[in-house]
């Protein structure tokens, strides 16, 4: 009886220990649990420019706690988040979408209230003087918009040419016909050439050349081609009384007369000299000023004159005198020499004339 008595004090006071002990645990556990609920739970104040939105939360992550808010738009940046102790402020600013439309394809960008020049910045475009946007870069945008935007560049590029020499070819009756002679060697020469082309989307449309460097010059080259033929003389071969230059090159054939003219004539042929006196025209008398019958032979009439028989080539002559002998030989000619002894030797003669021009 007593040891049973012994036995149920004893449980009564064992269970009694263990159950205040146990509301010692729980109370420590409670105490612990709020305790660490309050240090964890972060204020979060959320700022969109007009409105503030605060909670709290244990959550650390930024875009869960944006989540959780009833925000006006689900499209937004967050401009800053600072942590302040256990508060955390967040900026945000609310965006919109932008199209902008470039070679023909369309790029979209978020971004909020901006220029146009901002919103092609942010899709990473590089806009410069010579590109062509709709808007204008300086418009505001404020709500979904659509960008016209043609990329237009200028790009130089230098060339380095090969310039080719041409050649001149000088017709001489100083050489034989069917001669060929180079008197100057030609040289190429050379240049830089600056080209510079409109490139709109990365598609060239137009080049032009902007500037030209000599970098060495051109040598043209020369080339003389004979044409005198082979058995013909000209009055440059001959030895003749007149010292009158002809202003083109007279050609004789084998008999020593002109290969052209327009007509020729035989005339009875005296020979005079000085007389102190200039000619009927008024120019010095010399050696191939002839005295004629202007009405026969009119003053300036280009003529070359020699004997049938080739024993007098008085050459190139120019109508310029007269004299009493047209009275009685109205068609005969006195052809001016530089003395009386010339003169005599000459004395009478039939000379063929031939008029040039």
């Amino acid at each position: 009886m007593i040891k049973n008595l012994k036995y149920r004090l004893s449980a009564a006071f064992g269970g009694w220990k263990l159950r205040a002990y146990c509301a010692v645990i729980m109370a420590l556990i409670t105490f612990a649990a709020t305790t660490l609920l309050d240090t964890s739970v972060n204020t979060v104040k959320v700022y969109d420019g007009e409105q503030t939105y605060v909670t709290r939360t244990l959550s650390p992550n930024v875009a869960t706690v944006l989540a959780s808010l009833n925000l006006k738009s689900e499209s937004y940046n967050v401009v800053s988040a600072v942590n302040d102790e256990d508060t955390t402020t967040i900026n945000i600013e609310y965006t919109f979408p932008v199209f902008i439309t470039n070679s023909g394809s369309a790029k979209k960008v978020s971004v909020p209230e901006c220029t146009v020049a901002e919103a092609l910045a942010a899709a990473g475009f590089s806009v410069d003087e010579h590109d062509i946007v709709e808007p204008s870069l300086d418009t505001v945008l404020t709500e979904t918009a659509y960008i016209d935007y043609i990329n237009v560049d200028y790009v130089s590029t230098d060339l380095t040419k090969e310039v080719p020499f041409k050649t001149n070819t000088v017709y001489s009756r100083n050489y034989n016909q069917g001669t060929t002679k180079t008197l100057t060697k030609g040289e190429n020469g050379s240049e830089r050439v600056t080209y510079t082309s409109k490139v709109v989307n990365g598609e060239v449309i137009s080049s032009k050349v902007t500037n030209v460097v000599t970098l060495s010059n051109v040598v043209d080259e020369v080339k003389v081609v004979g044409t005198k033929k082979k058995g013909v003389k000209t009055s440059e071969d001959v030895n003749d009384i007149s010292t009158l230059k002809a202003p083109f090159t007279i050609e004789l054939d084998e008999n020593g007369a002109p290969v052209k003219y327009k007509s020729m004539r035989k005339a009875r042929a005296t020979a005079y000299t000085y007389t102190g006196n200039r000619c009927s025209t008024g120019v010095a008398p010399q050696p191939g000023y002839i005295a004629v019958n202007p009405k026969v032979i009119p003053y300036g009439t280009k003529m070359y004159i020699k004997t049938s028989d080739g024993s007098y080539i008085y050459g190139y002559a120019v109508a310029a005198d007269t004299g009493g002998f047209i009275n009685n030989y109205p068609t005969g000619v006195d052809l001016f020499m530089t003395s009386e002894s010339a003169c005599r030797r000459f004395g009478v003669r039939t000379v063929e004339i031939y008029i040039l021009g």
